[in-house]
């Protein structure tokens, strides 16, 4: 599923892409993943309407238009394709969004557990979807004392609780393990149990590990590209997550790996004791 690093790569390529263009087409081609409007409403609301910007709010990528946000989220296999002069939709392409200058957006997703929702400008706030969503973990809004008052309220594993989009926006998986891995801690620890030396790391692990695979364009492992068809390459940088048997970066002890909510979690369990 992508994860910050990735809808946020996308963000600002589609942003630079289509910014500034009009709407001239609309297909609907997949009514599961579109929810609450039919073409024919979904046309009459972005037809001739121009495209002001793209925004992101947790793994959410939302295009803002002159009078409309189309909130989108991409599950587990979604992408958004852009091809500058048109061209034929592959299978299951979802939805079609062509623009003045025949250049065309095609929403990509063949497990179809991605969602696309369109409304009238509002505050975030007022978006069910986006309503709950804890601070972005790069913001102002997360300093290691609210990370801290956010974690130590819970007794769950605390790879559980970075990955709770309710206490932190953004982060999945992949990068839940990197972050552990990177703050030494154990991915099972109880979070309330985390001492202040641990919730500083913790808070400058989160900001190291996001911030680096923005740099290198998120994690392509199996078909995460951008907006222009580019692979991330920070696959190539991941310390233990994928990487079962293989030695520690640190330490050379063996990367363990067991199932925790029924994720896939791998740490060192000399680097990160519990």
């Amino acid at each position: 599923m992508p994860e910050l690093p990735e809808v946020e790569t996308v963000r600002k390529a589609v942003e630079r892409l289509i910014s500034g263009k009009s709407i001239s087409q609309v297909r609907v081609l997949g009514k599961r993943v579109v929810e609450g409007a039919s073409q024919g409403q979904m046309r009459d609301r972005l037809l001739g309407k121009r495209i002001e910007g793209c925004l992101r709010r947790g793994k959410y990528l939302i295009l803002r238009g002159e009078d409309f946000l189309l909130l989108i989220h991409f599950g587990m296999s979604g992408s958004l394709t852009f091809s500058p002069r048109g061209s034929c939709p592959r299978r299951h392409t979802h939805l079609v969004i062509g623009f003045d200058d025949r250049s065309e957006l095609h929403y990509h997703d063949p497990r179809t557990f991605g969602r696309i929702k369109l409304y009238p400008p509002r505050p975030f706030e007022e978006i069910p979807q986006l309503a709950d969503l804890g601070p972005e973990p790069l913001g102002e809004d997360l300093s290691w004392r609210n990370l801290g008052d956010a974690v130590r309220r819970r007794k769950a594993p605390i790879k559980q609780v970075i990955m709770n989009q309710r206490v932190i926006a953004g982060i999945g998986n992949i990068y839940a393990n990197e972050i552990l891995f990177c703050s030494s801690i154990h991915p099972q620890k109880p979070a309330r149990d985390l001492t202040t030396p641990e919730l500083k790391r913790l808070h400058k692990a989160i900001r190291k590990i996001l911030r680096g695979a923005m740099e290198e364009g998120g994690t392509s492992i199996i078909s995460f590209r951008d907006a222009e068809g580019k692979r991330g390459s920070y696959q190539n940088l991941l310390q233990v997550y994928g990487r079962l048997e293989g030695e520690c970066p640190r330490c050379r002890t063996l990367i363990r790996m067991q199932i925790m909510g029924g994720r896939s979690t791998y740490y060192c369990p000399h680097c990160q004791e519990k």
